[in-house]
């Protein structure tokens, strides 16, 4: 650990105030378990905001009845926010950081369970780093994948779509000691911002529902602005990952990652041989599946993942059309 940073973890972390933003919708259990995480953090939070679009409010009588049970110098101010007209953790997010007051916005998912050293590590970091807009912790219990997997990563994403995020997190036990990697994206399980950093930034609106990429869209419209982002490997947290949508994956990824290819990269001879690539590579590991499976339902998924970029996501269980007027790409 560096001195600096040893000094700002070993006094109190005053000066920057903690607004965490939780979106939620039917999962009141994990909802228990994942604000029970925040609520004992070492360093208390000083505000939480809960966007709820469930069809009841047995999660709301659970969070109220954890915050109650804390003493009063460690109770945040709670906004729990009952509305099941909300689309979408994106939109959830969003309301959530409007409301917000704190210096640094967290927002993190209902199936997550957080060390209760993550926001005084990530305090410390933002202490010592002036420089970082963002800092998300180590996700600890991603399982590196096999090798003919992290082989077909390293051959067909490459360029703008190669995941730095990945081999943070499977080798997370070879970091000894604090430190900050930096990064273009975080997961949306758990991120943080300096809410001067954000300056009004949010979520695209056209995400909805169960979407995919809305984290990496946020954080690369940070980057082109200048922003930098880092991993603070010395907090951690646990995502139990629920059970997404019943569908099949290559139509997301083609769609997700056709969208920030769209409105993010400079289109250059090299951007445009990178995304045909990364689409092949879905290609080739959907044939592998239809292959194995004996079923050309990967094929049908991929397929329609290249309709949904023909179509300006007009077919998308996730992205809204696009507006013929509004301009994105640099």
């Amino acid at each position: 650990m560096s001195s600096a940073l040893a000094r700002v973890v070993d006094r109190p972390l005053s000066r920057l105030t903690v607004s965490a933003i939780v979106p939620t919708k039917n999962r009141p259990a994990l909802l228990e378990v994942a604000v029970r995480a925040l609520l004992g953090q070492h360093v208390p939070l000083d505000e939480l905001i809960v966007m709820d679009q469930s069809d009841d409010d047995v999660g709301r009588r659970r969070v109220r009845a954890l915050v109650a049970e804390l003493p009063a110098a460690r109770r945040p101010r709670l906004d729990y926010v009952l509305d099941p007209s909300i689309s979408g953790a994106a939109a959830a997010r969003n309301a959530g950081l409007d409301r917000a007051s704190g210096d640094i916005l967290l927002c993190c998912d209902d199936d997550v369970v957080a060390d209760p050293r993550v926001v005084g590590s990530l305090l410390a970091h933002y202490a010592v780093a002036p420089e970082c807009a963002g800092l998300a912790p180590v996700i600890t219990n991603y399982d590196t994948p096999g090798r003919l997997h992290r082989l077909h990563r390293w051959l067909f994403c490459r360029g703008p779509f190669r995941d730095e995020r990945q081999p943070v997190y499977w080798h997370w036990r070879r970091f000894a000691g604090p430190a900050r990697v930096p990064v273009r994206m975080f997961t949306g399980a758990m991120m943080s911002f300096r809410r001067t950093a954000l300056d009004g930034l949010r979520h695209d609106g056209r995400y909805r529902g169960a979407s995919v990429g809305e984290d990496i869209d946020l954080c690369w419209s940070l980057v082109r602005r200048g922003a930098r982002l880092a991993i603070a490997t010395d907090a951690r947290i646990v995502h139990n990952r629920a059970p997404r949508p019943a569908t099949r994956p290559e139509q997301a990824q083609i769609a997700a990652w056709g969208f920030l290819y769209q409105k993010h990269v400079v289109k250059t001879p090299a951007t445009r041989l990178a995304f045909a690539w990364y689409v092949t590579g879905v290609f080739v590991s959907a044939a592998i599946n239809a292959a194995t499976a004996r079923t050309l339902a990967p094929l049908h998924s991929a397929l329609a993942g290249l309709q949904s970029l023909r179509s300006n996501h007009a077919n998308s269980p996730f992205l809204a059309p696009a507006d013929p007027h509004r301009v994105d790409a640099p």
